[in-house]
């Protein structure tokens, strides 16, 4: 069986960067197609940067990172560098990352990546805020059947539930 397309929508504070590593090290499981980033944990900055600590941390550069949405769509963004410090990964030191950022916005890839994709192919697993899905469902309400499944590491640790 061929492995699961995925692409990973994160921002990466300890517990995504796990996430990425586990999903990039099971390559007979899945395809990651690519890492897009999202304000959350911390700014979008520290996220993307992190993504590419990540990538290049588990050997797989090859997988490319497009940054997307700085803040939620409606309100203001609230990090949480009280949960995972003011990097999002602090407690190890990784490597400056070498790797660049992609050029193409996370939600204009999103849309163009589903939208040439057979129906059905791609999961689109949210790790952090679902900003560059949501964006990307606003700018083509098209890509909403096309995506296999939603799949998403949700909860909050000062929420209850």
């Amino acid at each position: 069986m061929a492995p699961r397309k995925i692409i990973i929508d994160t921002d990466p504070g300890q517990d995504d960067a796990f996430a990425i590593l586990f999903a990039l090290g099971s390559p007979r499981d899945l395809e990651v197609v690519a890492i897009t980033t999202v304000g959350g944990n911390v700014p979008l900055a520290l996220t993307s940067y992190n993504a590419l600590q990540v990538v290049e941390l588990a050997g797989r550069a090859d997988v490319p990172v497009h940054a997307g949405c700085p803040r939620p769509m409606v309100k203001t963004l609230k990090t949480a560098e009280y949960v995972h410090g003011p990097t999002g990964l602090d407690g190890v030191d990784l490597p400056k990352p070498v790797t660049p950022l992609q050029g193409q916005h996370a939600v204009n890839f999103l849309v163009e990546t589903l939208m040439a994709a057979p129906e059905g192919e791609i999961t689109v697993c949210t790790l952090g805020p679902m900003t560059n899905l949501g964006m990307a469902m606003v700018m083509e309400p098209r890509i909403v059947p096309r995506i296999r499944e939603v799949v998403l590491m949700g909860g909050g640790f000062f929420e209850g539930g």
